[in-house]
Parts: C-alpha cells; sequence; structure tokens
C-alpha cells in the first residue's frame, strides 16, 4: 500500500521538513513534484512485481524489507529507487498484515 500522504506530505513536498531534499532530487533526478506525484506512485506500483525484495530488519512494529525500483522518471531518465516497506505486525502480536506499506522512498 502507497498512501498518498506518503507521496503528497513528505517525498515529493518541498515545504516538507522531512522530506524537503527528497523532493528536490526526485524533481531533478526524473522530474517528479507534487503536480504529478499521481505518475510516481503508478511508477512504484508498475515496477515493485518485477524486482525482488530484501528483508533488512525485524521490530515489535513489523518486518521491513528494502526493494529497489528501476524508475523512468517523466523526463525520460531511468533511475533507482530505494524503497522500504513494512509488513505490520498485528494487535495480537503474532501475526502481520497481509500487505506491506511504503514505509519511505529515497533515491540514493
Amino acid at each position: 500500500m502507497i498512501e498518498d500522504s506518503k507521496l503528497v506530505r513528505y517525498a515529493l513536498n518541498p515545504q516538507s521538513e522531512r522530506g524537503q531534499h527528497k523532493a528536490r532530487v526526485f524533481e531533478s533526478a526524473l522530474g517528479f513534484n507534487l503536480s504529478n506525484w499521481q505518475r510516481l506512485k503508478q511508477a512504484l506500483i508498475d515496477a515493485l512485481p518485477s524486482q525482488p525484495a530484501r528483508l533488512t530488519s525485524e521490530t515489535i512494529f513489523g518486518k521491513k524489507y528494502k526493494v529497489v525500483l528501476p524508475i523512468t522518471g517523466i523526463n525520460g531518465r531511468t533511475v533507482e529507487v530505494m524503497t522500504i516497506w513494512q509488513f505490520d505486525r498485528l494487535s495480537d502480536g503474532t501475526e502481520y498484515a497481509k500487505a506491506p506499506r511504503l514505509v519511505t522512498l529515497y533515491v540514493p
């Protein structure tokens, strides 16, 4: 699951305290910004099934996986985008969500 706010309020938002640097890089590297964030979301969804996921950590909150995605921007360039996904631990503490959610993304 990719929450719209992860892109709109964070990764592509030049006004976000935590995301402003990512926003600058996404725009310069791929041409993505707040005016076309839906296209980045779709590119992530399209690229995800063909790339391997690697377990990076397991915490009380869930299992995190790293997936490097080749993304072609609206400027025609293709760069690798690092994505981190988490299967959240459910309230009973023994099971995990059936689908992961996007925790963060950036151009390395």
